[in-house]
């Protein structure tokens, strides 16, 4: 019996439609295992970051009665009575987070004993210092009967960080290896509801032109698969950068800002209590090493907002220049007043892209005009832009202290600066911010200058406002 052509196509649409109906499906259980993955990851992100609190605290615990013991000073106590309240309650939580897995629920007892163990040793240690004296608490401290329950408390701390580290790997290959199979899945399904669209193509039309047709959409499928396939993998490795980043993060916000912390901590309970001990240079000493520990505070805070950036997810809109650079230019009212200053603002087209990242990259070629213009008779900032060759192209021009095009290379980068400290304040990031966001945003930066001439810095923006 020979079939229609009506007959045809309602066979070849039944059939793509469940393709399409079986490609879904496949792409709901990927997404499924990815937010499994994902889960996962976070599960054993919060075992890791609560541990990782918990040997913090026991830490406390030990610096604060070491210190008291030394000192007989009760401002030493304060970390204790802290973590005294606390680090039970974080146990518990620990607990919680891993009730279904027997063996970290074991090591987490463990942990348990081994803490109030810890505790009630430092708590005896404090007792003897206020009852007996110095001689008895460092006799009984003596005894390392604290340090073994504060190696036994690490120990079981990596222990149980280790254990949610290797679940998360063999959990990650499971989740990987099903994902793969469901991705061949799609990848064949989607190539079977591409031959079908193809001969469903065929069927409406003149062979002749069907047949041209027919090439011209497997080389489009061709091409699509090949994008799919790059994007896929760029996928990936922001994947991996982000945790990377995240991991950065992670150890500048706890493994760099604690020891910070007590540096600083410490220095100023010693220039407080023991400054009629020291003599002027050993307040000097002092002063230096508590001002370079504000310092690297600023340079950790500067270095966690420069990897943030690449993890920003960007939100366009339209972003009106002139009345952006006009409000920023107001925040900058008190330094303007007090100097001889003209500021002449050219026409600034409109773009699209992230209004709170753009307004970053104005406020800090501003400020960099005004700092390096400062010592100018009469300071002149010029500000404006232009549309040229599908691009918003902007700059700042000054008339300071200019730099060296040889150095060029090293303006953007992190932490270079062109000029000493002790000449401009700064730590040597804002550029670098300037040129990421520019980059994120699909343009570029570049500048020109000359020593003791001024300089101009540009920045550009595809023009897509119209788009």
């Amino acid at each position: 019996m020979k079939i229609s052509i009506l007959q045809k196509l309602f066979i070849f649409s039944c059939i793509i439609l469940a393709g399409n109906s079986l490609l879904g499906y496949a792409v709901y259980k990927s997404n499924q295992k990815l937010h499994v993955s994902e889960k996962w990851v976070q599960h054993t992100e919060q075992v890791i970051s609560q541990s990782g609190n918990i040997l913090l605290l026991t830490l406390d615990i030990e610096t604060a009665s070491r210190g008291f013991v030394i000192s007989n000073d009760s401002l030493f106590l304060e970390p204790l009575n802290t973590a005294q309240k606390t680090i039970f309650a974080n146990i518990g939580q620990l607990m919680q987070l891993t009730q279904d897995n027997p063996a970290q629920q074991r090591r987490i007892d463990s942990l348990n004993f081994y803490m109030k163990k810890r505790l009630g040793f430092s708590l005896k240690t404090i007792e003897l210092r206020k009852k007996q004296g110095l001689a008895s608490a460092i006799a009984y401290s003596s005894t390392k009967e604290g340090k073994y329950y504060t190696d036994c408390i690490r120990q079981i701390t990596n222990a149980i960080q280790q254990e949610e580290t290797s679940l998360l790997k063999q959990r990650k290959q499971t989740n990987e290896h099903s994902m793969a199979v469901f991705n061949q899945f799609s990848v064949v399904m989607f190539v079977l509801m591409a031959v079908f669209t193809i001969l469903l193509l065929i069927l409406i039309g003149n062979y002749w032109i069907e047949s041209i047709e027919k090439e011209k959409r497997v080389a489009e499928f061709v091409i699509i698969n090949k994008e799919l396939a790059f994007q896929n993998k760029e996928k990936i490795k922001q994947e991996v950068a982000n945790k990377e980043l995240e991991a950065f993060s992670y150890s500048v916000s706890h493994d760099l800002r604690a020891p910070l912390r007590h540096i600083s901590g410490y220095v100023d309970l010693l220039i407080k209590n023991s400054s009629t001990q020291l003599d002027e240079i050993g307040l000097r000493y002092l002063n230096t090493i508590s001002e370079s520990s504000h310092e690297m505070g600023n340079l950790i805070d500067a270095l966690l907002t420069f990897s943030r950036l690449s993890r920003t997810e960007l939100k366009r809109v339209k972003i009106n220049s002139k009345t952006m650079v006009a409000h920023i230019l107001k925040t900058f009212g008190d330094e303007l007043s007090n100097r001889n200053i003209e500021i002449n603002q050219k026409d600034l087209p409109d773009i699209m892209g992230d209004e709170s990242l753009i307004n970053q990259v104005w406020v800090n070629l501003i400020s960099n005009a005004l700092k390096y213009s400062r010592n100018q008779e009469k300071s002149v900032i010029d500000i404006g832009g232009i549309i040229e060759n599908g691009n918003v192209n902007f700059y700042v021009r000054d008339n300071g202290v200019g730099f060296d095009m040889k150095y060029l290379d090293k303006l953007y980068g992190v932490f270079q600066r062109l000029h000493k400290a002790k000449d401009f304040e700064g730590i040597g990031i804002g550029l670098a911010n300037v040129n990421r966001i520019v980059a994120r945003h699909g343009g570029r930066c570049w500048a020109e200058g000359e020593v003791n001439k001024g300089a101009t810095f540009f920045f550009s923006i595809p023009n897509n406002y119209n788009h």
